[in-house]
């Protein structure tokens, strides 16, 4: 454990990014994986790219969960091979039945977000080791327990925080919304009910998580896109509206 979780920041690098897995208009998650992969990389690729998003189906889960088996993931008939070799202790495994499950030897999944991410850094960080972690959107103590651990890794590491915005909304309140989401995300808010009252997020743990990180590594947040249903549709979609932000931070 000593080796794989010792300081070494002269020599790990750490960056972040929040990028939605609503995937109306998917083109611009690609795009944005390559800026990401263009700017932050030209050099050198993350070791590890960690994954965290909210647990859609679970909201009775307090934990964050990992995948700690080496399997197959099927997701509406796609298959990735998954193989975690970092057997992370910091993280509970999923127990079965959960966010994942096995059918045969082939473990299922119906948390989109895992799929919709895992084609993209497939496409632009293919030798980078994935930790997906699903945690509840609103326990804040949960992430906070994981914090330290991500910190002080000696690798270098992307996180990414897969996070939509505003739901359920027209357009005029959406960008409302999104407008103050971002402008407390550029404050670097870490105060966990100014998150919870200024940020519409669907998982505000993520964002609490990436915020805290950003500010350990004295880093600043910038908007790469916005945008939702309605503006990607060309009319209003009121309650399907979903709204997407897409941020980096350096």
């Amino acid at each position: 454990m000593d080796l794989l979780f010792h300081t070494n920041k002269n020599k790990s690098e750490r960056h972040f990014a929040i990028i939605p897995h609503f995937m109306l208009d998917s083109e611009k998650v690609d795009l944005f994986y390559k800026y990401i992969d263009e700017d932050y990389y030209s050099w050198w690729w993350p070791n590890t790219i960690i994954l965290i998003s909210p647990n859609h189906f679970h909201w009775e889960e307090k934990k964050v969960k990992t995948i700690c088996d080496s399997n197959y993931i099927n997701y509406k008939k796609n298959y990735t091979n998954w193989s975690n070799i970092l057997a992370l202790m910091w993280v509970d495994c999923d127990d079965k039945e959960k966010i994942f499950y096995h059918r045969g030897w082939i473990l299922q999944t119906d948390e989109h977000w895992i799929w919709e991410h895992f084609k993209y850094i497939q496409k632009y960080f293919s030798d980078s080791n994935i930790i997906p972690v699903v945690t509840p959107s609103f326990e804040f103590n949960a992430v906070d327990n994981i914090i330290p651990f991500i910190q002080n890794v000696s690798w270098d590491v992307l996180v990414i925080a897969s996070v939509d915005f505003a739901h359920y909304q027209p357009e005029e309140e959406t960008l409302q919304h999104d407008e103050k989401s971002i402008e407390m995300i550029k404050k670097l808010v870490t105060d966990k009910w100014e998150i919870m009252r200024w940020i519409d997020a669907d998982c505000p743990a993520c964002i609490y998580l990436i915020q805290k990180l950003a500010v350990a590594n004295l880093q600043s947040p910038d908007v790469w896109w916005r945008d939702s249903s309605s503006t990607i549709l060309w009319q209003d979609m009121w309650i399907d509206n979903t709204s997407r932000i897409f941020m980096y931070y350096k």
